[in-house]
């Protein structure tokens, strides 16, 4: 079982580069690979997760999940590979903005835009 995480703040002008690789070669091989990014100001974000099944049976997932806000610009690369007809990789890769919905739920509880914000970025990268 292998499984890598990720979790990465930049605000500024940061640049962030983000690789991580797995390789499922044994039979039954299970692995995840999570990336959690969050970019504000002029930072940049870049995560390339790649994952290779070549067993059988064995099982993989890339997940990747990136928040921009203000000037911040993000990528990601996500890679599979399967060498085995009875192997199996998932990907599923999200960038964007805040959500709205979670934004103005906190903000009608109380918090200002701000400190909802960072409060949602908090949660992505805890």
């Amino acid at each position: 079982i292998m499984e890598l995480m990720s979790k990465v703040s930049g605000r500024g002008d940061d640049e962030i580069r983000i690789r991580e690789s797995g390789n499922l070669i044994g039979e039954k091989a299970r692995g995840v690979l999570n990336s959690r990014v969050a970019v504000r100001g002029h930072a940049r974000a870049e995560v390339y997760n790649k994952m290779i099944a070549s067993a059988p049976y064995a099982r993989g997932h890339v997940d990747c999940k990136e928040i921009i806000q203000d000037d911040g610009i993000a990528t990601a690369i996500p890679i599979v590979e399967v060498r085995h007809p009875k192997a199996h990789i998932t990907h599923e890769a999200a960038i964007g903005s805040v959500d709205t919905r979670q934004l103005e739920t906190l903000m009608s509880r109380g918090l200002d835009e701000e400190e909802a914000v960072d409060l949602i970025v908090e949660g992505l990268l805890s």
